[in-house]
C-alpha cells in the first residue's frame, strides 16, 4: 500500500506521489530511498507515524517492468513490503501506459488482525496480504490510474480505487501537483466506513540530481470511522525528502 510518496512510477504506487509523471527512458534501474513525516496511503494516515521508505525499480527495453518497495510503517499496523510486476509500452515520447499486478505483504501484527471479518461476532484469524491489479495512462502532465483487487486486506471482498494527477512544472527545479481520488467497494467501506474522495496539492522542489523536498496538503471526504481503521482525519500537511538514483 504505498501511499502518498508513491514511488514506484506508474502506480504512483501502493495499498505517497513521484515527481516525475513517466519514466523517462524505456530502460532503466533506479532505487530511491526517502524520509516522510507521514505514511498516507490514498489519504488515510498511518497510525506509526514518521516512515522511512525505499525500492528499487526496472524496466527492460521490451517494456516488462518490476519492482520492490519497502516501508517501516503501515496503514494496517506493522511494516510493509511491496512487490510488482507489469509492462509499459510507449506511444510516444509525452504518452505511454502500462498494466500489471501488485501484492502487499503485510508482515507482523498483520497476520492476526483483530477483528470480525464475516460479521458473525468472532475474530477471524485473516492474512491481510493483498493482490491489486493496476493500470496507468500518461499523457503529458496528466496521469491517470485505476487499481483493483478481489480480496481487499482479508475481507474477500472487492475494492476499486481511481485517481488523477495534473502537473505544472513552474521552472527547471519546482513543480505542483494536484491530485484526486475515489475509493469504493465493499472491502475498503467495511476499513474506512464509507467509500471516500481523497486529494491533495503537492509543492515539489528539486535541490540536486535525484534529490527531492516536498511539502503537501491531503485531506479526504471521510466522516466516521471504519470498523478497523480510523479515517476521520482532519486535513493534514506532509513534508517529505526523496533521493533517487541510478545503477
Amino acid at each position: 500500500m504505498k501511499s502518498y510518496h508513491l514511488s514506484r512510477w506508474t502506480a504512483g504506487l501502493g495499498l505517497c506521489g513521484a515527481t516525475l509523471l513517466a519514466p523517462a527512458a524505456i530502460a532503466a534501474t533506479t532505487g530511491h530511498v526517502g524520509v516522510f513525516s507521514e505514511y498516507v496511503f490514498r489519504g488515510i494516515v498511518a497510525n506509526g507515524g514518521a516512515a522511512v521508505q525505499g525500492g528499487i525499480d526496472h524496466v527492460g527495453d521490451s517494456g516488462l517492468l518490476a519492482g520492490v518497495w519497502a516501508s517501516n510503517t503501515a496503514v494496517f499496523g506493522g511494516s510493509e513490503l511491496d512487490l510488482y510486476a507489469g509492462y509499459l509500452h510507449k506511444f510516444s515520447d509525452t504518452v505511454m501506459a502500462d498494466f500489471g499486478a501488485l501484492y502487499y505483504i503485510l508482515s507482523e501484527d498483520k497476520e492476526s488482525p483483530l477483528y470480525d471479518v464475516d460479521g458473525d461476532g468472532t475474530v477471524d484469524q485473516t492474512d491481510l496480504d493483498t493482490l491489486e491489479f493496476f493500470t496507468t495512462l500518461f499523457a503529458g502532465p496528466v496521469k491517470l490510474q485505476a487499481y483493483y483487487s478481489d480480496d481487499y486486506v482479508g475481507t474477500d471482498e472487492e475494492a476499486f480505487y481511481y485517481t488523477a494527477t495534473y502537473t505544472h512544472k513552474v521552472n527547471d527545479t519546482i513543480s505542483v501537483a494536484g491530485q484526486v481520488g475515489y475509493t469504493h467497494g465493499d472491502g475498503p467501506e467495511y476499513f474506512y466506513g464509507d467509500k471516500y474522495v481523497d486529494y491533495s496539492v503537492m509543492l515539489n522542489k528539486s535541490i540536486r540530481e535525484g534529490l527531492v523536498f516536498s511539502l503537501g496538503f491531503i485531506d479526504t471526504n471521510l466522516k466516521d470511522e471504519g470498523a478497523f481503521v480510523d479515517a476521520k482525519d482532519d486535513p493534514k500537511v506532509m513534508i517529505s525528502a526523496k533521493q533517487t538514483f541510478n545503477f
